[in-house]
């Protein structure tokens, strides 16, 4: 990992090269893209291909820099390898981007088998990765991710955050897709849970985190990882992080209701 200062991390974020903005988006584009965060409520926001959720007691300020780091990171990661269906190389390129701005990656772990169940079901998938990572005493922790991925569920397919996520989480003969939680763990550090899928099915893959599917039809493959959060350098880039991802948080960021 780099040895990240304040300075390093803003002149990393200030010269990365990011894709030019896709015009062919212009529908989705929101009056208003800026998440109303509120530390007192758990909350979750749709982030391109990625959903992450907010534990109660994260500041507001740092829960708009974490999404916006997660929109940067998949905005590098996705110029640099395409076909989102690499998950090794995209991830490499994913996680180097959070290192550069002070975030700490580590038990970081992949496999490429899905359980060993006679059906796949996604949603069933992500919680036994998460509980992996998330360890079993974390049951708040999985509680959280549960209530998000059912208030997914239950969204009205018109939304923004639905059209959103649906779009950015196709690719070539592949799905993929991030699910990150956030939270001041009790000793004052600020961690954040990252988990990322691609589905390749014989089927077509549709409302991927609710996918169904014979298990010989199904390759499923994951990174989990623990994220330390340098909190010094990630509330002094905020402002930064806002103006560097401006144009593009416009039809990639929408806010889910409460959970």
């Amino acid at each position: 990992m780099p040895n990240v200062t304040i300075d390093s991390a803003r002149t990393y974020l200030l010269g990365v090269t990011l894709p030019p903005v896709d015009k062919s988006h212009a529908s989705l584009l929101l009056d208003d893209t800026t998440p109303s965060f509120d530390a007192s409520k758990d909350q979750a926001v749709v982030v391109g291909s990625g959903v992450v959720t907010f534990a109660q007691g994260v500041p507001p300020e740092r829960r708009l820099a974490v999404t916006n780091s997660l929109l940067l990171a998949q905005l590098v990661a996705r110029r640099a390898v395409p076909d989102g269906g690499d998950l090794d190389d995209w991830y490499k390129q994913y996680t180097s981007v959070l290192a550069n701005i002070g975030w700490l990656v580590q038990t970081t772990t992949t496999t490429h088998t899905a359980n060993t169940a006679n059906e796949f079901e996604t949603h069933e998938a992500i919680l036994a990765v998460a509980t992996l990572l998330l360890g079993p005493g974390a049951v708040s922790a999985l509680a959280l991710i549960t209530t998000t991925l059912n208030a997914l569920a239950s969204m009205d397919t018109s939304k923004p955050w639905i059209t959103i996520f649906d779009r950015e989480t196709q690719a070539v003969n592949a799905s993929s897709f991030q699910v990150a939680l956030a939270q001041t763990e009790p000793d004052g550090s600020f961690v954040v849970s990252l988990m990322a899928f691609v589905i390749k099915a014989n089927a077509v893959v549709t409302q991927v985190l609710f996918f169904k599917a014979k298990q010989e039809d199904v390759q499923f493959s994951h990174y989990a990882s623990q994220a330390q959060i340098d909190t010094t350098i990630l509330d002094s880039l905020e402002p930064d992080l806002s103006n560097r991802v401006a144009q593009h948080s416009k039809s990639y960021i929408s806010q889910l209701p409460d959970l």
